[in-house]
C-alpha cells in the first residue's frame, strides 16, 4: 500500500469524522475508571492491553473501509472516463479554494488557512516517507532476490 493512499485516508478520516467511530467517550470513561484503580495490577494491565487493542482494531477497520470506499469511488470515476481523485489533486483543490473562497466568513477562512498550513507541512513529511518506503521496498526486493531457492 502506498503511503500516498494512507495519507489520503487519514485526510479523509479527518475531513469526515462522521465516518469513523468516535472513541472519545469510551476513552474518557476508561480513564475515569482507571484513575481509581491500581494501574500496575494484573487486571489493570490486562484491561489496558485489551482497550489499546480494541482502539487500534477500530482505527484500522475505519482506515480499511475508507480505503475501500475511495477505491470503489475511483474505479467508478475511471469507468466513466473521469479522472480519479488523487491526493495531489485534493491538495490543489484546497489551495485553489483558499485563493477564491466561497465564504466571506473570516473565521472559516482563517481555519482553512491553518489547516492548509498543517497539511503543507504534512505533505512534505509524507513525500519523504514515501521516498523512504520506495527505497526500503527496493532494498527488500534486492534482498529477496539473493535468498537461496528451495
Amino acid at each position: 500500500m502506498k503511503l500516498r493512499t494512507v495519507f489520503a485516508v487519514t485526510a479523509l478520516a479527518l475531513a469526515a469524522p462522521s465516518w469513523a467511530h468516535d472513541l472519545s467517550a469510551d476513552i474518557a470513561k476508561f480513564n475515569a475508571v482507571a484513575a481509581t484503580k491500581k494501574l500496575d495490577s494484573e487486571a489493570a494491565l490486562a484491561a489496558k492491553l485489551a482497550f489499546e487493542r480494541a482502539q487500534a482494531e477500530m482505527e484500522q477497520s475505519d482506515v480499511k473501509m475508507v480505503l475501500r470506499i475511495r477505491s470503489m469511488t475511483n474505479a467508478g470515476l475511471r469507468a466513466l472516463g473521469e479522472q480519479p481523485a488523487l491526493l495531489t489533486s485534493e491538495y490543489k483543490r484546497l489551495e485553489a479554494a483558499l485563493a477564491n473562497p466561497k465564504t466571506n466568513d473570516p473565521v472559516k477562512v482563517a481555519a482553512a488557512r491553518e489547516t492548509f498550513a498543517r497539511l503543507s507541512a504534512d505533505m512534505k513529511v509524507y513525500t519523504d516517507l514515501e521516498n523512504m518506503a520506495v527505497d526500503q521496498m527496493k532494498q527488500a526486493l534486492r534482498l529477496i532476490e539473493t535468498a537461496p531457492a528451495q
